[in-house]
């Protein structure tokens, strides 16, 4: 038994479960001139009607056969799919006693037989509004809670390479020497600049020159994506990499082929002395103990990548102590 309608879309749908027809008939003339009806005839099939149709309420007799309307409750609140749908008892089980078992199973509401069809309109309209309200609001905390992922991710993120900003490194790189000294595990940071950059982008343009580094922040993800690593744009074209568990040397090795999957690239740039864009890095890693800050390892990189630029660039310096 179900009403359909043009706006059977905006209809909020209600469920009777009763083992007389006479009541059911009751319910749904009050019932059908605003929501569309279906019924049940036993508390199996309720329970299945339910999980096949998901009503927006379901008004529930207690004395049934084989089932009777608490058990179907409480396995209807047992169900992560179901237990959100508010029940309503409609019984002639008028005492105290009954009302609360129903009320402590999860059922919303308790109406006794015979009923006033008024009482039962307003208190069905009230209850889906309710439910309405309710259901607004968990949408709204969804979406909420997915803004806010997504707002995260904007505050850790570099907007134009998608590598983490210098926020989020200063932050990552703390946190890894707090642990790593901890534990009395190695830690690695690679500093890494992008050559004669300054001269790309009067050459080139900036437009070429974000290209530029968008394609050395796409090569730093591809070539560090193990659990813990961060890239990060460290500030103009300059980048760095946290290595947590790494040795320095070993971290050198990485820095050496990054720098080479660069050159691999063979992206032209004429006032450079090697004809294309390529990268120096300067490498530092120890064994943390507690006399390594955040500074140290900074400085540290920061000096190694300072001799590879007085060197002749297109290289990686390991720092040494």
């Amino acid at each position: 038994m179900s009403v359909e309608g043009p706006e059977e879309a905006a209809r909020s749908r209600i469920l009777i479960v009763d083992d007389t027809t006479a009541n059911i008939e009751i319910l749904y003339k009050i019932l059908k001139g605003e929501f569309d009806v279906l019924f049940a005839k036993s508390g199996a099939d309720g329970i299945r009607m339910v999980r096949e149709h998901i009503p927006d309420l379901v008004l529930l007799d207690i004395m049934m056969p084989d089932m009777d309307g608490y058990e179907v409750c409480r396995v209807l609140k047992r169900d992560q799919v179901t237990a959100h749908i508010p029940v309503v008892f409609v019984t002639a089980m008028g005492n105290d006693e009954d009302e609360t078992r129903g009320l402590e199973l999860g059922a919303i509401d308790y109406l006794t037989k015979p009923i006033t069809p008024a009482i039962v309109l307003a208190r069905v309209r009230n209850h889906l509004e309710l439910k309405r309200r309710g259901d607004l609001l968990e949408q709204l905390s969804t979406e909420l809670a997915r803004k806010n992922r997504e707002l995260e991710v904007l505050v850790r993120e570099d907007g134009l390479t998608g590598v983490s900003n210098r926020r989020h490194f200063d932050e990552a790189l703390r946190s890894e020497i707090q642990r790593a000294a901890r534990n009395g595990r190695n830690l690695a940071l690679i500093m890494c600049d992008i050559d004669h950059f300054k001269k790309f982008n009067d050459l080139y343009g900036h437009f070429a020159g974000d290209r530029c580094l968008q394609l050395v922040g796409e090569l730093l993800r591809k070539s560090f994506k193990r659990a813990g690593e961060v890239v990060a744009r460290y500030g103009g074209e300059e980048f760095a990499v946290i290595l947590p568990d790494t040795s320095g040397e070993l971290a050198g090795h990485l820095a050496e082929r990054l720098r080479l999957e660069l050159l691999a690239q063979a992206l032209p740039h004429a006032h450079s002395e090697f004809g294309m864009v390529t990268m120096s890095l300067g490498v530092a890693g120890v064994q943390v103990t507690r006399e390594y800050d955040q500074e140290w390892f900074i400085v540290a990189a920061d000096e190694a990548l300072y001799r590879s630029k007085a060197e002749g660039r297109n290289r990686v310096t390991l720092f040494d102590q």
